[in-house]
């Protein structure tokens, strides 16, 4: 291999404004830095067995990965560096050549009041995090930092709260450290092998507190839906932009002659919808979050059950004595302290800054 690929990564565990790398046949490495996609042509160009000897060694040399990814040529799986941060990987082919994809993971997890405005974070620990049952959906496209808000509110519970947490994961993100709870994380293909068998397995597992890494069809919601409805907490994403596109999508996973019933469970389990987009901070250094919180209180429950889910956008707007905020207001804020950008905000959200 023409570079240390280990040295490569422990330089890397400092530089916060890394995201993503990108490892490529003839490409140098390549870097997401403040969301933008950087060459560093400072390193060599990649062949193939370079980009297949960095596999074979996140992988740990194991072989019967190895094997099982020219298998399928599709992989997903996590590789964490010594004393240093995790990283989910994806392994897959283009146009037949090995190509690698590294999201960085945050070693230690962030306090809420890190990640969103005080009075925000406030919010979410009285309203949603005090709760002893319902459904948190945390929502947004890839790269939004859905995980690192999830790990931030898991680790406030974890410090917090005498409880059984548990996690189902595709792969396992961040390694939890038990405090007040006790913690069980089960990772897809190598704890179990899939969602629905883990979620079988988690009822019988005495949980207080469960993470569904993700939902992405029906028999993942339902699960979701029953375990809140069993006195659980229960967290989980979607890529989904808007409280409102969040609820509609939750209910569009089901056949449409029940999608009335699960609207009205979903009504009644649901504690609170946030959705979240990273944007780059004025001095182009950082990303920082800008979020739509969404309380499940009784305008937004009536929303659901009668499925009037355009007039949520309105509930979050009229409600923020309540603790909810949109995203537009939560952007505005950041374009009144100069935070971001005016321009960066009305691109991406057609938000009117004025």
């Amino acid at each position: 291999m023409q570079v240390n690929f280990g040295e490569i990564l422990k330089l890397l565990a400092q530089e916060e404004t890394i995201s993503d790398i990108h490892i490529s046949v003839k490409e140098p490495l390549i870097f997401r830095q403040n969301g933008d996609i950087v060459r560093q042509t400072q390193w060599p160009i990649m062949n193939q067995e370079d980009v297949t000897e960095i596999l074979i060694f996140l992988l740990n040399h194991d072989q019967k990965r190895v094997s099982e990814f020219r298998t399928v040529k599709d992989m997903d799986f996590s590789y964490t560096v010594p004393d240093g941060p995790s990283y989910r990987v994806n392994a897959a082919l283009s146009l037949g050549q090995l190509t690698l994809a590294m999201r960085k993971i945050n070693s230690k997890a962030k306090q809420l009041e890190e990640l969103m405005y005080q009075d925000i974070a406030q919010s979410v620990k009285d309203n949603i995090l005090s709760k002893k049952s319902g459904l948190y959906l945390v929502n947004g496209p890839t790269g939004s930092g859905k995980s690192t808000s999830i790990v931030s509110m898991l680790e406030h519970l974890n410090q917090t709260r005498h409880s059984h947490i548990i996690t189902i994961e595709d792969p396992i993100e961040f390694m939890f450290t038990p405090s007040k709870s006790m913690i069980t994380q089960r990772e897809i293909g190598l704890d179990t092998d899939s969602f629905a068998a883990a979620l079988r397995s988690a009822m019988r597992e005495d949980p207080n507190i469960i993470l569904i890494g993700e939902i992405r069809d029906k028999h993942t919601a339902e699960a979701a839906i029953n375990m809140a409805e069993t006195w659980h907490i229960v967290f989980s994403t979607l890529h989904t932009g808007s409280a409102a596109a969040t609820v509609n999508r939750y209910i569009g996973f089901f056949e449409p002659d029940i999608q009335q019933i699960i609207a009205d469970r979903l009504a009644d389990v649901l504690l609170w919808a946030q959705c979240q987009y990273l944007v780059k901070t004025a001095d182009g250094n950082n990303r920082v979050g800008v979020y739509e919180f969404m309380i499940n209180n009784t305008a937004v429950r009536n929303n659901i059950k009668k499925r009037e889910l355009k007039q949520i956008d309105s509930t979050i707007e009229t409600s923020a004595n309540s603790g909810m905020i949109s995203m537009k207001s939560y952007g505005k804020r950041l374009v009144d302290q100069w935070v971001v950008n005016k321009a960066d905000m009305e691109w991406l959200f057609g938000i009117d800054a004025n």
